[in-house]
């Protein structure tokens, strides 16, 4: 799968929070996507991700790893663009409730 991009969101709690677009086979015949907010941690070097929705199991589906028992929630419909807005309008509501779930 090519990604598309990666941009800024905004910072939450110091840390800069991106988004990620990815789409298969290309932007004009999308027929796999994945769409996924993530911040890059300063300690490991490592991308995190916070919230995903994407097709990888054969169906749409939205990944909720801000929560701690991490759900995947199968009954959605969104496009790789709704999913994107969705992401995008939500992202700072589950940049706060990973930092509850997952502090350290």
């Amino acid at each position: 799968m090519a990604k598309l991009y990666s941009r800024l969101l905004g910072h939450y709690d110091g840390q800069p929070y991106f988004i990620s677009v990815s789409v298969s086979p290309n932007i004009n015949t999308v027929e796999d996507f994945s769409v996924a907010v993530h911040y890059n941690d300063p300690n490991t070097e490592r991308e995190v991700q916070i919230a995903r929705i994407d097709t990888a199991h054969e169906t749409v589906h939205f990944d909720r790893l801000y929560k701690r028992n991490q759900p995947k929630d199968t009954n959605v419909d969104f496009s790789v663009w709704d999913a994107e807005q969705h992401l995008e309008e939500n992202w700072r509501q589950y940049a706060s409730t990973y930092a509850e779930n997952h502090a350290d």
